[in-house]
């Protein structure tokens, strides 16, 4: 998919083509390709005469959070959330850019441009440093946002917990450790990359995108702080519920233990009498009930000492 957009009348458009008329895509264009082609890619670099490696690269859906800077030709790539069948991972978004156009590149769908045109009014393409920075503090925010949705969805499983303990719950938990991974990884590449944008000339030329990239990089900070507080809580409540089931284990352990023992009294007492000496009781007429009535009484006089010896008690699931 390639979008088009333009600043026209100081709003900014998207612009309708055909095959026929891309070749004619006037200057200061924003491009936007999502999971395009080779053949895509290969038509914007001919058309806007950006490096054709630098931008086939960003293809790779493993490409890391980088800068290359190549004469006329300007290449960032940061890593921004996306969210899969209610999984986070992060995927790479490339900007690349020249003094005539502005193109972003990223092979899945993540909701940046859309998020951007909505919460910015004013977009302006042909400024490529700002643009660039505006795209940039929006995955930040991006970022912030997504930590917020898991330490919801870690306390709701936590409440669960609290009520039944199910093998998908602790599937939902290593979910979330697994996003919160991936966010570590990619939040400090792109602490990296911010480092070095803030080195190029481009974003040193005016005090607002030097003063935006500051905010971009105190997003990004308090964005890695908020990640390494949701892990420790994550790793502390996993621990947690290990060691609950642990505890539930040895109880359920316990009382199979007693049961079992308690099982044995009245099976010892009938094995004994029934051998071919003499017993007591073997002449009564009541004997084989005066017989179960002191198993029971035995099992349960030491079912009830068992059970004071070993501490077992009720499992509650709160």
């Amino acid at each position: 998919m390639i979008e088009l957009y333009k600043e026209i009348d100081n709003k900014l458009r998207m612009l309708d083509y055909s095959e026929d008329t891309f070749d004619s895509i006037p200057e200061q264009t924003w491009i936007h390709m999502v999971n395009p082609s080779y053949e895509d890619v290969n038509k914007v670099c001919a058309v806007t005469g950006l490096d054709k490696g630098m931008l086939q690269g960003s293809l790779d859906t493993e490409e890391v959070s980088h800068v290359d800077v190549d004469e006329d030709n300007v290449l960032i790539t940061i890593d921004a959330p996306i969210l899969i069948d209610g999984f986070y991972e992060t995927v790479p978004f490339s900007i690349m850019y020249n003094s005539k156009f502005f193109v972003t590149l990223c092979s899945r769908e993540c909701g940046v441009v859309d998020s951007l045109t909505k919460k910015f009014r004013k977009i302006e393409p042909q400024k490529h440093a700002r643009i660039s920075l505006l795209i940039m503090y929006r995955i930040t925010t991006m970022y912030i946002q997504s930590l917020k949705n898991i330490d919801l969805k870690s306390n709701e499983i936590e409440s669960d917990l609290q009520d039944s303990m199910k093998n998908s719950h602790l599937f939902e938990l290593m979910s979330l450790n697994k996003s919160l991974v991936y966010f570590s990884t990619s939040l400090n590449s792109n602490k990296n990359t911010l480092a070095k944008v803030k080195r190029l000339k481009d974003f040193k030329m005016y005090e607002d995108d030097f003063d935006l990239l500051d905010d971009v990089e105190i997003e990004n900070n308090q964005a890695i702080e908020m990640c390494q507080i949701h892990r420790s809580i994550l790793d502390t409540l996993t621990d947690t519920t290990a060691s609950v089931i642990s505890n539930n284990l040895n109880n359920v352990m316990k009382i199979l233990t007693v049961v079992t023992i308690v099982i044995s009294i009245p099976t010892l007492i009938g094995s004994f009498w029934g051998m071919n000496v003499s017993l007591p009781f073997e002449k009564n007429k009541y004997g084989f009930w005066i017989l179960i009535g002191l198993s029971l009484i035995l099992s349960i006089i030491g079912g009830m000492l068992l059970f004071k010896i070993t501490g077992v008690k009720k499992i509650k699931k709160k």
